[in-house]
């Protein structure tokens, strides 16, 4: 299950019907692989969210924004584009 926070609507929608098959191939491996970092840097901030909700609700929204905003997803479009160039690469190769 992808949380709403992580989704990136350029690489969760992939055009199934332009794209040849390894093309294909290589976007869904690398959208999947793409969430590893990304929940592993927001367990990382996770206990600091959990804090801020229970002193103070209203700029624990606005961290938790600030957070998806500026850190997790441009993590998430970097690893993917990584990965892809990655699966790409080896797709041409074999």
């Amino acid at each position: 299950m992808l949380l709403q926070a992580f989704y990136i609507k350029s690489l969760d929608e992939i055009d199934t019907e332009n794209l040849p098959q390894r093309e294909i191939q290589s976007r869904k491996i690398a959208k999947k692989l793409s969430l590893f970092p990304t929940f592993l840097i927001y367990a990382i901030f996770l206990p600091i969210f959990m804090i801020l909700y229970y002193c103070y609700q209203p700029s624990a929204e606005k961290f938790q924004n600030i957070i998806f905003v500026f850190i997790l997803k441009p993590l998430r479009w970097t690893c993917y584009k990584i990965i892809y160039l990655f699966c790409n690469l080896l797709s041409r190769l074999f």
